[in-house]
């Protein structure tokens, strides 16, 4: 009997700055369902260290646990549609560790040249999706990491 381990993506976007936090988390939580669909567990950011909920939590606290599951994470969902530094250091973070990274945006946003760039650099490991509803980038991402379990 083989043992299958869950993979892990790690659902990176904007918080603290975001537009519209709510929509925020809704949108990061979509991705996360979207990855369950396929098979993987995933780590939301904002269900373990809210910038509203969690507000008092030291920076520190926050950099050590991020940067803990980006790099037990097998892939990075990154979601580039609102500019983020702290987005795109997890972006930078994971494709120097070879991880899979998958870049998304809605298809009519101003996205970071560099990061987009990033991306190219590293064809083998990142790919990118410009999407008119959630619902079409969800589908991509599930499609995505089926294609990639091992």
């Amino acid at each position: 009997m083989e043992i299958m381990l869950a993979m892990l993506a790690y659902i990176s976007g904007a918080l603290l700055n975001a537009a519209n936090l709510d929509e925020s988390r809704k949108l990061y939580e979509g991705f996360a369902d979207a990855c369950r669909a396929a098979g993987w567990e995933a780590y939301v950011p904002h269900q373990h260290a809210d910038p509203v909920r969690d507000a008092g939590l030291a920076n520190r606290v926050v950099a050590e646990r991020d940067l803990a599951q980006v790099h037990v994470a097998d892939a990075l969902i990154a979601y580039v549609g609102e500019p983020s530094l702290g987005v795109g250091a997890e972006v930078a973070i994971a494709l120097a560790a070879g991880k899979r990274v998958l870049v998304i945006a809605e298809r009519q946003r101003k996205v970071s040249r560099f990061l987009l760039g990033l991306a190219e650099l590293s064809p083998n490991l990142a790919e990118v999706c410009r999407y008119e509803t959630a619902a079409e980038a969800e589908a991509w991402i599930t499609g995505r990491l089926r294609a990639a379990r091992p």
